[in-house]
Order: structure tokens, then C-alpha cells, then sequence
């Protein structure tokens, strides 16, 4: 893979940053940004086009792109009035050099997006379906109460605890995976063991068999708000949907984790959804995700970041936290 492929797959998966290095004013639409040609100094709003998933550009009032190359490189040579080489040069001060080949294997893993929609509904296997009879086996345990959660909440999720002591999901708060049908697909498990960490016990466990890249925690809940305010907000766990939840905010829902997969994203489509807001953990791996996930999604949603306090994740904030931070999600009581 060259050194020039390589840089401009970066740059394409970074083009809003690019933009507002250039100053190139810009509206998103699906999979385009819209805006009046920064090359010819047109006013016609949606004269100009970035493709998203095809990494070209076009003027329709001017043919601009016509005179350079519609790419990256072209669309820069043609603003800076540089040559090949000092655009290229460019390119790497502005946004620096990917040059390994791991690094370049997961850009390009990232921009194929022009063709995930089709493969992730072909791919995606259909998920077991339990009888809801198995609810009758969870018990109701105290555990979320004593973190400041109300029991109507708890309740309204249907989380307990299991019978029996050496089993795969003993000691834990299990809830039930529930999909936009109202099936039950799956269960995950918070351990209830304190010292989990010490003991090298993971905090969350899924069922066997249960594909949580392929899902969403609270979808079942969470479509009809996604669908009035066209937001959905990801969070990681489930306790931090509850929280949400207790704060009136009810179109969130959780990854199972920091990372967002294209399952998940043809998910959200089929609601629809028309943006995201990120709400990970405040921390570095959270971080992370959403850089992440915010490049795979922006070819198909509008992307935002939530504000938390460092160190917090939404099941930690307080009623005024959230509410300052959601306050566009509220429902009133």
C-alpha cells in the first residue's frame, strides 16, 4: 500500500477537521457536505459537494473540479494554489503521517463504510429467542437500590438475581436483552462480588452465545424517543441507561462496551436515527471509543460529544449534571 493511499484515506477519514483547517464552510446532509465552492468564491449554498464515503469533491456551478483532481489532494492544490508535492506536504503537517501497516489496515477497515450497509444486514445472524417464563427465575435484589436507583426503575428493566450458586451467571444482577419486537435475546450480568477486580472477575458477563456487537441495550425502550428527537445517545452500560432513565432522558442506549460496530450502526438506521451523541465514560479507553466510533459514524449520521465531568461515566452524575448535559433530551413528567 503506498505512502500517498495511505495519507489520503487518513485524511478522508478525518475531512470535517481538514475543512475547518481551510476554513471551507459546510453543512452535512447523509453523505455529503454541502456548502458554496471555496474554489471559485461561489454563494450557491449546495454548489459544492464532499462525497463522504467516495472521498471526492465537486462544484456544480463552476466545474472546479474539473481543472484538479476531485480528491483530497486536488481540492487542497486547488485552495492553497500548491503543487502536488506541497499539498501532500500539507496534508501530512495538518494531520500527520499514518505510515505502519496495522495503522493503515484500520483506516481503511474504518472508511469501508460505502459498503457495510448491505454486507452488516446480509451478515448479521438471527438472534435466539427466549419464552419470557424465564423472567419467573430472577429474583429482586437490593443491590441497584443502594447505588440511588429507584425500584420502579429496576422494576420497569426486570433485574434480578438467579437461583442457584454454581452456575455461569451466579452472583450477579442479571437483565434481560430485549429487542425493538419486545423478544428477549440475550441477558448480561453485573457481578455483585466487591472484590471482583482482585479476583480477576469481569464486572459484566453476557450469556453464552449472545452477539452484543449485533445489539443495543434499551432499543425496546429507547426507538420511539430516537425517533421523535432523531438522536439517540450512546452510552456503555446498562447501569447508565438507568440513570438516564431516571432523569427523564430515555432516548440512550448502551454499546455493552466503548466500542461502536457496524451492526449497531444498521441498528440505529432502521429506527431511524438521523444523530448521535456520544456519552462514554470520561476516561481514556472512553475517549478512545469515541474517536473511533465518531469516524465510522459521521458517512451516515450527524456526530456529537457530551460534555462529562472527568473521570464519570452517566451512571455517576447527579439530576443537575445530566440535566445540563441533556437538557435538549428531557421529557417532562
Amino acid at each position: 500500500m503506498s505512502e500517498l493511499k495511505i495519507l489520503k484515506e487518513n485524511a478522508n477519514c478525518n475531512i470535517h477537521d481538514i475543512l475547518d483547517i481551510l476554513e471551507i464552510p459546510y453543512t452535512d446532509k447523509y453523505v455529503y457536505l454541502n456548502g458554496p465552492c471555496p474554489v471559485h468564491g461561489g454563494d450557491n449554498r449546495e454548489g459544492w459537494s464532499w462525497h463522504i464515503q467516495k472521498g471526492v469533491w465537486q462544484c456544480y456551478t463552476n466545474g472546479c473540479h474539473e481543472e484538479y483532481d476531485c480528491d483530497i489532494y486536488g481540492l487542497i492544490m486547488a485552495i492553497k494554489e500548491l503543487t502536488f508535492v506541497q499539498a501532500k506536504n500539507w496534508l501530512v503537517k495538518s494531520i500527520g503521517q499514518t505510515s505502519t501497516r496495522e495503522e493503515a489496515k484500520e483506516i481503511l477497515d474504518q472508511v469501508s463504510n460505502r459498503e457495510f450497509i448491505n454486507q452488516t444486514m446480509k451478515a448479521t445472524a438471527k438472534s435466539k429467542i427466549y419464552d419470557r417464563s424465564c423472567l419467573s427465575k430472577l429474583s429482586y435484589h437490593d443491590y441497584l437500590e443502594g447505588r440511588g436507583y429507584p425500584k420502579d426503575l429496576i422494576q420497569k428493566y426486570q433485574a434480578g438475581v438467579g437461583s442457584g450458586n454454581n452456575r455461569y451467571m451466579s452472583h450477579r444482577l442479571i437483565f434481560p436483552i430485549i429487542n425493538m419486537s419486545g423478544e428477549i435475546i440475550g441477558f448480561t450480568g453485573r457481578t455483585l462480588i466487591e472484590d471482583y477486580e482482585e479476583r480477576k472477575i469481569p464486572k459484566w458477563k453476557h450469556n453464552n452465545g449472545y452477539q452484543s456487537s449485533q445489539n443495543l441495550f434499551n432499543i425496546n425502550f429507547a426507538a420511539p424517543y430516537i425517533r421523535d428527537y432523531g438522536t439517540v445517545i450512546l452510552v456503555e452500560g446498562p447501569l447508565d441507561v438507568l440513570r438516564l432513565e431516571q432523569y427523564g432522558i430515555h432516548n440512550s442506549v448502551a454499546l455493552f462496551g466503548k466500542s461502536l460496530h457496524k451492526s449497531q450502526m444498521t441498528l440505529l438506521m432502521s429506527v431511524p436515527c438521523d444523530n448521535i451523541k456520544f456519552a462514554l465514560d470520561a476516561d481514556t479507553a472512553g475517549r478512545s471509543g469515541v474517536k473511533k466510533g465518531m469516524m465510522m459514524a459521521r458517512a451516515l449520521f450527524g456526530v456529537q460529544v457530551a460534555e462529562l465531568p472527568e473521570g464519570k461515566d452517566c451512571g455517576d452524575l447527579t439530576a443537575e449534571e445530566a440535566r445540563e448535559i441533556f437538557n435538549e433530551n428531557l421529557c417532562e413528567a
